[in-house]
């Protein structure tokens, strides 16, 4: 591939969608295209469905695999960077997947793999809230609490490429059983998963009703939307809901201020759109529980890219 054309293609693996993105190095979008996932067909089956929105993506913005600098893949789980492996994800059913060879020999073109969160936070450090900044902690609130740690200005993948898994950190003794098989880990009280299902106890309880109408109004389903959209209103239960589970972040987020020493900590995923109702009792508890010096430099933000950090993460890897 030529050198330096300014453009990367990146691509956001999750266990429901594909999002595959023509980038060039300011961050912008030129071009998307989207696919279903459907993990159950298998790593071949996924590798195809990546190549039909890559092909949409191309085709959009009139280009060729030849047009660019290279591809990025951004994969939820742990990967081996180097080796271009998925050695573990849940969310896909893979162990010991060579993702990057299998696509590679599929495109005819080199791919460079990373994990989801770790792209998001280079997207944001790229051109997000965290731009300019070399130590960075990085939340990521989905269906889990991902997390990423950019540390001196580069990824810190720890001994064995675990480091990063911020979501589970233990925050409460005698919590919920967690899917890592610990218990009371962040990712159970914390998550955007988490917040719904605490919508959902609330709704049952009668203590809710304000989510309870929302919810229906999108279906029936009560999640962390449903619980931001009915704290914005003023329901007393929800921004209790939003709260804790701020608390808890903040509970983690002390822990890695009074170890790490970071300028910044970025809160994304779906769970961030709560704002200020899951950003204020975090940053209470910061000041509270980690050590003056650091927590007095620590500045806590919400992600600027939205669903699109990782996608825009992926991309930029190329650069890297």
């Amino acid at each position: 591939m030529p050198a330096g054309t300014g453009l990367a293609l990146g691509i956001d693996l999750g266990g429901t969608a594909i999002k595959v993105g023509v980038v060039n190095r300011a961050g912008e979008i030129l071009a998307r295209a989207s696919r279903a996932t459907e993990a159950e067909t298998g790593p071949e089956g996924v590798v195809e469905r990546i190549a039909l929105a890559v092909m949409d993506a191309l085709h959009a913005c009139g280009r060729e695999l030849s047009d660019l600098d290279g591809v990025g893949v951004g994969t939820p789980g742990i990967c081996d960077a180097a080796r271009g492996l998925v050695r573990s994800s849940g969310n896909l059913g893979w162990k010991e997947v060579p993702l990057g060879r299998l696509l590679s020999r599929r495109l005819g073109v080199p791919v460079r793999l990373e994990n989801d969160a770790n792209c998001a936070a280079w997207g944001e450090q790229w051109c997000g809230a965290a731009r300019g900044c070399d130590d960075v902690i990085l939340f990521t609130l989905g269906t889990g609490v991902g997390g990423a740690l950019i540390l001196g200005g580069r990824l810190y993948s720890g001994a064995s490429g675990w480091a990063g898994e911020l979501g589970h950190i233990r925050v409460m003794p005698d919590g919920p059983p967690c899917s890592c098989g610990l218990s009371g880990c962040l990712e159970t009280v914390a998550s955007a998963a988490a917040m719904g299902r605490a919508g959902q106890e609330a709704v049952a309880a009668g203590r809710s009703p304000a989510v309870a109408r929302i919810a229906a109004a999108q279906g029936g389903q009560v999640d962390a939307r449903a619980v931001i959209t009915a704290a914005r209103e003023g329901d007393a239960a929800a921004a209790e809901i939003l709260r804790r589970a701020g608390e808890y972040l903040g509970q983690a987020s002390a822990m890695l201020i009074s170890a790490l020493n970071p300028a910044l900590i970025v809160v994304g995923g779906g769970g961030a759109y709560a704002g200020g109702f899951l950003l204020e009792p975090m940053r209470r508890v910061i000041a509270e529980q980690a050590m003056p010096g650091p927590a007095g430099v620590v500045r806590v933000v919400q992600a600027a890219l939205g669903n699109d950090a990782g996608l825009i993460g992926a991309a930029t890897s190329v650069w890297r």
